[in-house]
């Protein structure tokens, strides 16, 4: 008999392996393929049986990923080096996280932004809770949600990126950045600046700006809740012309109007909703302007969006988002960590990431949308959901509720699931319920590795937030307060508003040294890294203000001086003002009163 293999071969290949091996979805499914020995298991077919085992399943496969990714965003965001990101394209997902903790992050007329993964049935991961909680007001909140795609010069303006370059410019830009001799943060903002150009009305590539105006505080005013039903909520009153500012929301879903003389008025107004109608009428409600068209607009767009999202994964986010806001980066990512450790292996989460995984990006939407699960916000438990996000925290205490309508429910519904001890002897914190062994953030840069130090430096180098420019404002106007001495002519100027916000006003020749000095403390905290002392509205109160017919103008040309003229801080400043303050008489003179 012949011992050569080769007449065998071609009958070897054509067998079927007696136990075949498929995944589907989160499942791996083995398949014993040998009928004509009634699926009896041979050695072979034990030893096929248990290498697959031993392998690691697609979810620990997943969990590893996630940890190397989440490592490597948060050992980005400490490097002590200049670090440069250009979003000349799509920046989404895994880019944001590659992105997001640089401190130079530059846009073009082709950046592309988005945080879709409430899309899939996940949540904002790779340090997103984090960033997306320190935008200005609840913008963050409304693009981690909505999945909201941020384009273009808007992705600098509304402060998601640093600087804003063209792209036939890019080149130019990293044979300048390649050639520099000193490379320091200071040195590399101002040569960025350089290649800055203004925006001009159908300029090249320039598209209309969307975040601002009356949209842009709609966007504050709706998602600010940390309920996400009260977000829907809101966003159906906006959609029938309601503002949210006159509309109570009640527990069985409806609404009523509380006018200004004091009664609760039946509506006009029908607007569909989850659970029965939202209803109200806002000719009856007080004096407050209605809703424009462009916000009823865009609250119906966003409404029909929330809706087709993950209901767990919208209530997930929101959750991390709001917690995010108290932690440190390095806390936000341990949160992250135990958040997608629970997504690859909690029953109830993982359902809704592999469904939406499955119809969005492999079958495209071909087979229909994705099938959520629970179908509704209402129907998820905050509950349990609340629960889900102190457990994958390392926080031991859920953080305190600072939002009014939301302490008496939290105090009865808000607990803490209890902590496993650390399997380290030597440790002296516990592990969160969902953090993985072995997630260990080390420190890069700053010595306890809690990521203050990029999270200083990520803010320097880019436009004035809101909220420094409303500490600006409001540091002016306790001045403009305070009475005035002997001798002092009465009524100059003075702060007429009680509780609904602060003035002010143009009506003194100097700017007092108390006011300079607390300024410049805000916007020199704004500015860390820059590698030299910021000043605003001069040094010990010295320098002349002049007196403006517009009292913005005042506040417009100290903050241009603190940030020494950078580009594009003149008309953030002033789309803030025109947005958030309303002008009124202060004293001799006129003020701005800010509107909270």
């Amino acid at each position: 008999m012949s011992t050569s293999a080769t007449p065998s071969r071609p009958a070897v290949a054509e067998e079927e392996p007696f136990v075949l091996f498929h995944e589907r979805h989160s499942a791996r499914i083995y398949t014993l393929n040998r009928p004509s020995k009634l699926n009896a298991l041979s050695h072979g077919m034990v030893q096929l049986l248990h290498k697959q085992i031993r392998d690691s399943s697609t979810r620990d496969r997943a969990v590893e990923f996630f940890r190397d990714e989440f490592m490597l965003d948060f050992h980005l965001s400490q490097l002590q080096k200049p670090y440069v990101v250009i979003m000349d394209g799509f920046t989404m997902g895994g880019g944001v996280g590659l992105s997001m903790h640089a401190p130079f992050r530059i846009a073009t007329e082709r950046t592309m932004f988005a945080m879709p993964e409430t899309d899939i049935g996940y949540f904002t991961d790779v340090g997103a809770t984090h960033f997306l909680a320190h935008l200005d007001g609840q913008l963050g909140t409304y693009l981690g949600l909505s999945s909201k795609r941020v384009q273009g010069r808007e992705v600098f303006e509304c402060g998601i990126a640093t600087h804003y370059v063209h792209s036939r410019n890019i080149p130019l830009l990293l044979e300048r950045l390649s050639r520099l001799e000193e490379a320091n943060h200071s040195v590399i903002d101002e040569t960025i600046d350089e290649f800055y150009e203004h925006r001009t009305p159908g300029g090249s590539g320039d598209v209309a700006p969307y975040l601002v105006g009356d949209v842009r505080n709609a966007i504050d005013q709706a998602f600010r809740p940390r309920d996400p039903n009260q977000i829907i909520e809101n966003l159906d009153a906006l959609s029938g012309g309601i503002p949210i500012h006159n509309s109570a929301v009640l527990d069985d879903g409806k609404s009523k109007v509380s006018t200004t003389d004091g009664q609760d008025r039946d509506t006009s107004v029908e607007v569909p909703g989850e659970k029965g109608s939202v209803s109200a009428s806002y000719k009856a409600a007080s004096s407050k302007p209605a809703v424009s068209v462009a916000v009823e607009t865009w609250a119906k767009e966003t409404a029909t969006a929330l809706r087709e999202r993950s209901p767990t994964s919208i209530c997930i986010t929101r959750e991390a988002i709001f917690q995010a806001k108290e932690m440190t980066l390095k806390a936000a990512f341990e949160m992250e960590m135990g958040l997608a450790q629970a997504f690859c292996t909690d029953e109830i989460l993982a359902h809704d990431f592999v469904e939406g995984v499955q119809a969005k990006l492999i079958d495209k939407g071909k087979k229909g949308p994705p099938k959520w699960r629970p179908s509704t916000i209402r129907e998820v438990d905050m509950n349990a959901m609340r629960e889900v996000v102190h457990s994958a925290s390392s926080l031991t205490v859920p953080p305190t509720v600072t939002k009014a309508q939301d302490e008496e429910k939290t105090k009865k519904s808000t607990k803490a699931i209890p902590f496993s001890s650390s399997s380290s002897s030597n440790s002296s914190s516990t592990s969160a319920k969902y953090l993985p062994e072995g997630f260990v953030l080390e420190a890069v840069a700053s010595g306890d590795g809690s990521g203050a130090k990029g999270e200083d430096v990520r803010v320097a180098f880019g436009l004035p937030t809101e909220d420094a420019i409303r500490k600006i404002v409001m540091e002016m106007s306790k001045e403009k307060g305070k009475p005035r001495g002997k001798g002092e002519e009465k009524g100059e100027s003075s702060s007429e508003s009680e509780g609904e916000g602060e003035t002010v006003g143009e009506g003194e020749g100097k700017t007092s040294q108390k006011e300079g000095e607390a300024v410049e403390g805000l916007v020199d905290r704004e500015a860390k890294g820059s590698g030299d002392a910021m000043t605003a509205l001069g040094v010990g109160g010295t320098t002349t203000a002049t007196r403006a017919a517009d009292p913005r103008e005042k506040i417009v040309e100290s903050i241009m001086r603190a940030y020494k003229g950078k580009p594009g801080v003149r008309e953030r400043v002033y789309e803030v003002l025109e947005r958030k303050c309303v002008e009124r008489k202060a004293g001799n003179g006129s003020g701005l009163e800010w509107r909270e």
